[in-house]
């Protein structure tokens, strides 16, 4: 009985660790990201998300990444993989983002003539200046609904996250929806 309480207890220990050690992992990832170390970023993040695939934060930084180094291949795999992942593990920060304001996009009369519709999904990040940095459409749409979704998102307003006093840089995926009905 003694022993396998004894396990039970060093695997709980070592699960917890190990958790810890991925947070870690993933924080590093996110903060090389900030300062603007893309390529070690994605080193880090590449072994996060292969420890663990359910990663939402560390998908998406390692696609913000791949974007900064123009690799837009890799970052739409990244960012795919943030669709169809639902588990929430986000950082907590003293001040979550807010979006002050986001228009819809227009829709286009050639998509309007064709019938187009569906969702263009967006990575967008949102600086601790302030300002939008980058759009990354990846997931599109034709006849200009791409282009309409990512000048919509170039126009949102924010307050930027604010993390141990000072705002920070975050990146999101958003959804621009269009419906013909």
């Amino acid at each position: 009985m003694k022993l396998l309480l004894l396990t039970f207890i060093f695997v709980f220990v070592f699960s917890l660790s190990a958790f810890a050690q991925l947070e870690n992992d993933r924080e590093k990832g996110v903060e090389l990201f900030r300062q603007g170390e893309y390529e070690k970023a994605i080193g880090i993040l590449q072994n996060s998300v292969k420890t663990e695939a359910e990663d939402r934060l560390a998908w998406i930084y390692l696609g913000a990444s791949f974007v900064r180094l123009k690799d837009d291949d890799n970052a739409v795999k990244a960012f795919r993989k943030t669709s169809v992942i639902y588990k929430k593990n986000l950082p907590v920060y003293e001040k979550e983002l807010k979006i002050l304001s986001k228009s819809a996009a227009a829709y286009t009369e050639a998509a309007r003539r064709n019938r187009v519709s569906g969702t263009v999904k967006v990575a967008v990040e949102f600086g601790a200046d302030g300002k939008i940095g980058f759009v990354f459409p990846f997931q599109i749409l034709s006849d200009g609904l791409t282009e309409k979704a990512i000048n919509a998102a170039k126009a949102i307003k924010f307050e930027s996250a604010v993390k141990n006093g000072k705002p920070v840089t975050v990146v999101k995926t958003l959804d621009y929806s269009f419906s013909t009905f």
